[in-house]
C-alpha cells in the first residue's frame, strides 16, 4: 500500500493499428487476457497498492471504454474519470488534458494496455526518497531488454540519472538495453512544464517532455524494476498469443486472472491442442480443434472447424468446417470514415 494518497491516468487513447481488425471493433485497452480487458488488469493492479482515484484519456472507441467500465466504482471501489480527446495529442498532450485531475499530489502514469505486476509500491518508495535526497522531479521504470529496435532506450549516470533517451536504436547504436515501461511517477511541478496547446498541439513524453526536462537540468531517475516482474504490450497478435501462453505455463501469476479455459460447453470429441484460453458461454462443438488461440466468450465454434494461432473475439459464430490459422476473427469490420 501507498504511504500517501497518489493519483493516478491510465492512458487509454491509443489506436492499436497493429491488432487490426481486433482493434477496428474493440478499443486496445479492452483487449481481454486471462479473462479480463488488460486495462481492468491494471486498474486492479492500481487499487492493490491503494490507489483508487483514476483518471483516463479516450480517442479510438471511447464511449466503449466508458460503457465497459461504467460500475467499475460499485464492483472495485475505483473512481474512474474519462476525459475524451477529440484528436490525438501525444501522451503528454493526453497527460495536459487530464491535468485538473491530477494536480496538487505525485501522479502515477500508467499504460491501459500492457499488461504487467510491477511493484508500484516499491517503485514509489524509490520515487520519494530521490524527491527528499536529490530533489528529483521524475523516476521512471525501466527494465533490461536484449532487443533494443523495439523499445526506449534510457541511459543514465552511475547513481541513476537519466542523462539521455534513445528511441529504438539498432544493436549496434544503442547505449544501453535498459528499456523505458512507460511507467512514471510525476511531481506536480512536471505538469507546468508540458506546453498549452497552442504552443504544442502534439507533445510526447519520451520525445518532447523528457529532453525539455533534460535540458532545463531537472532531476529525472530511471529506476530499474525487479527482474520477476512481468511486462507485455499486448500490441501484436504474436505478443498476444505469447502472452497467454506465458500465463497458461504458469511463469506469471497475478490476483486478477481467471481461469484460462472458463467454459463447460466442449464435445468429447474436440481437441484442444497446445494451450488455449476458451472465455465464458463459448461453445466448441464435435470434432473441432483449436491450438495455440484466445477465444473470447460467447464464441461459437462448429463442428470440425479447425483454429490455430488464432483470436477470435466475443460474439463470433464459425460454422461447420471452417479453417482459420493465424487469423483475428471479429464479428464484423465497421467501415472507416
Amino acid at each position: 500500500m501507498m504511504k500517501k494518497k497518489l493519483k493516478a491516468m491510465v492512458l487509454a487513447a491509443g489506436i492499436g493499428s497493429r491488432l487490426e481488425p481486433l482493434t477496428s471493433c474493440v478499443p486496445k485497452p479492452l483487449v481481454q487476457i486471462a479473462g479480463r480487458p488488460v486495462m481492468e488488469h491494471i486498474l486492479l493492479l492500481l487499487k492493490k497498492y491503494g490507489v483508487t482515484e483514476v483518471v483516463s484519456n479516450t480517442y479510438h472507441l471511447g464511449d466503449k471504454l466508458q460503457a465497459y467500465f461504467s460500475d467499475i466504482k460499485e464492483r472495485e471501489g475505483i473512481t474512474l474519470n474519462f476525459v475524451n480527446e477529440p484528436r490525438l495529442s501525444g501522451v503528454a498532450g493526453g497527460i495536459r488534458k487530464c491535468r485538473s485531475y491530477l494536480e496538487g499530489s505525485t501522479a502515477l502514469i500508467i499504460m491501459g494496455d500492457a499488461l504487467t505486476n510491477v511493484d508500484l509500491g516499491k517503485l514509489y518508495e524509490a520515487h520519494k526518497k530521490a524527491v527528499v535526497e536529490k530533489g528529483a522531479k521524475v523516476t521512471i521504470a525501466q527494465m533490461q531488454i536484449e532487443d533494443t529496435t523495439q523499445f526506449g532506450v534510457i541511459v543514465t549516470n552511475e547513481e541513476g540519472r537519466v542523462t539521455n533517451f534513445q528511441e529504438k536504436p539498432k544493436a549496434e547504436d544503442a547505449l544501453s538495453n535498459w528499456a523505458n515501461t512507460g511507467i512514471y511517477f510525476f511531481e506536480p511541478e512536471v505538469l507546468d512544464m508540458i506546453p498549452s496547446e497552442e504552443e504544442a498541439p502534439e507533445y510526447d513524453v519520451a520525445g518532447d517532455l523528457f529532453p525539455k526536462l533534460l535540458a532545463n537540468d531537472v532531476y529525472v531517475q530511471a529506476v530499474a524494476v525487479d527482474e520477476d516482474i512481468y511486462w507485455a504490450d499486448i500490441g501484436t497478435p504474436k505478443q498476444y498469443i505469447e502472452t497467454m501462453q506465458d500465463i497458461a505455463a504458469g511463469n506469471v501469476k497475478f490476483d486478477s486472472f481467471k481461469d484460462l479455459i472458463r467454459t463447460s460447453d466442449i464435445d468429447s470429441s474436440a481437441r484442444l491442442l497446445g494451450d488455449n484460453e476458451i472465455g465464458d458461454n463459448t461453445s466448441i462443438a464435435a470434432g473441432a480443434e483449436v491450438k495455440n488461440c484466445v477465444v473470447w466468450d460467447n464464441v461459437k465454434i462448429g463442428e470440425n472447424v479447425k483454429l490455430e494461432e488464432c483470436i477470435v473475439i466475443s460474439d463470433v459464430e464459425l460454422a461447420s468446417g471452417e479453417t482459420h490459422a493465424n487469423k483475428i476473427l471479429v464479428t464484423e469490420v465497421p467501415v472507416k470514415a
